[in-house]
Order: structure tokens, then C-alpha cells, then sequence
């Protein structure tokens, strides 16, 4: 299988740059799968679960949503966060979930429902990625 290259960059940075057989990812158009000589693509990256395969090996991670650009040379995805199945705290993931629901449960006029919505997603990304 034909390899293409990778580039994952977040506020902080360049998270990876890897050779890769393929990408997987939630975008705001549906779930895509890029292979070498995809056709150019831009789009908004969901809050999901994102893989990418090399040699038959799949790596897993929970991205923050953001944005994809798929073109000859390179696909590059911009990430608002993004954490490898290693990286995940299991522990910090389930409190975050638990803050965000009781945020959604007790609303008040304080509270900023669509930010505890999508902390709440993020959560629950970053627990489904960890596998539990």
C-alpha cells in the first residue's frame, strides 16, 4: 500500500509527522477514510475518534475537532487537541464526564450549556478511544 505523509499540528505545535497507509476521521461532511492520491478535501474535523494505520498497525487517538486539508504532497490535520490511547488519563476522562454532566444537569443562568456539552463529548471521545 502507497504511504502518505502526515502532518498533525495543534496550538501547541506539531503534534507527529508520520508516513501513514491510512487516516480515519469524523469530519462535519461524515466519517472519510484517506489513502495516497486522495483528491483534495478541506473540511471542520468533529470532536471523534481519529486512527491511522502503518503497516497493518492502527493507532488510535481523540481529537478536539478542527480542520483537514488533504492535498498532493500532504495531508494535514489541524487539531484543537488531540491524545494518543497512551496518552489518555482513563481516571481524568471520567471526572471531566462527570463534571460536564452535573454542569448539564444544574443549569443555570451561569451556566455556558454549549461548552459543558462539548467538554462532555470530549470526555466521552477520550473514554471510547481508552476502550473502556
Amino acid at each position: 500500500m502507497t504511504k502518505f505523509k502526515l502532518k498533525i499540528v495543534t496550538p501547541g505545535g506539531i503534534y507527529q509527522e508520520v508516513e501513514v497507509d491510512q487516516l480515519n476521521l469524523r469530519t462535519t461532511a461524515g466519517q472519510v477514510g484517506i489513502l495516497a492520491h486522495h483528491m483534495p478535501l478541506a473540511s471542520g474535523v468533529e470532536i471523534s475518534q481519529m486512527s491511522y494505520i502503518i503497516d497493518k498497525q492502527r493507532y488510535e487517538f481523540a481529537v478536539g475537532g478542527g480542520f483537514i486539508y488533504v492535498n498532493d504532497d500532504e495531508t494535514k490535520v489541524i487539531a484543537n487537541s488531540i491524545e494518543s490511547k497512551e496518552e489518555i488519563d482513563l481516571n481524568r476522562a471520567k471526572e471531566a464526564k462527570r463534571r460536564a454532566e452535573q454542569r448539564i444537569k444544574e443549569v443555570t443562568e451561569q451556566t455556558d450549556l454549549l461548552r459543558a456539552e462539548i467538554a462532555l463529548k470530549k470526555a466521552i471521545t477520550r473514554i471510547n478511544v481508552k476502550g473502556l
